[in-house]
């Protein structure tokens, strides 16, 4: 493979990179052929000491959206982020979907908790003056265990915001991790 080409399959797989962020990068990769031609190496040889860059492009892909998520902290630059990886392999795609799916489960779980203690709160204290609803109970005891529900409610959706963020940095954490396996580099 020569420069032109492999130049050519980088850009086109590195699509999803700002203009700048791609630039950047051809810009390396180009200096990397013009060092190899001083010291009078083929431009095959280059290229097949860069190895093959549809594969490079993937990890440049997921090494960027990773950082992009770890600076702008989204919803939308994690899931990027876990798509980008999943494109390296088979493995990812079992183990980084899994466990994202598995954790994205959990939390759809938590603040469906929290929403369902504060809709019990609500209709709590709504109900001592609706005429259709007889609770036998006294309302001021109705209306303050609403307010409890709605407090309740309230703390656990906090709590979860935090469980939130904590998943989140455990995410990052983790395919960075699995971005360097790939990479065949030491773990920190």
């Amino acid at each position: 493979m020569n420069e032109k080409r492999f130049i050519n399959e980088l850009k086109k797989n590195l699509k999803r990179l700002s203009k700048e962020d791609r630039d950047e990068i051809i810009e390396d990769y180009e200096e990397h052929f013009a060092v190899g031609k001083k010291k009078k190496r083929k431009e095959s040889e280059i290229a097949k000491s860069l190895g093959n860059p549809k594969h490079l492009a993937k990890q440049i892909n997921a090494d960027f959206f990773i950082k992009q998520a770890e600076n702008k902290k989204s919803f939308t630059n994690i899931v990027r982020a876990i798509f980008a990886t999943l494109g390296l392999g088979f493995f990812n795609l079992v183990f980084v979907l899994g466990i994202f799916l598995s954790l994205v489960g959990v939390l759809m779980g938590l603040y469906t908790i929290s929403l369902g203690l504060v809709v019990a709160g609500l209709v709590s204290i709504i109900a001592p003056f609706s005429q259709y609803i007889s609770m036998g109970t006294s309302p001021f005891v109705v209306i303050f265990l609403g307010i409890g529900f709605i407090a309740l409610g309230v703390l656990t959706f906090i709590g979860n915001w935090y469980v939130t963020k904590g998943f989140y940095y455990i995410i990052i954490k983790y395919l960075k991790m699995n971005i360097s396996i790939i990479k065949g580099e030491q773990l920190k």
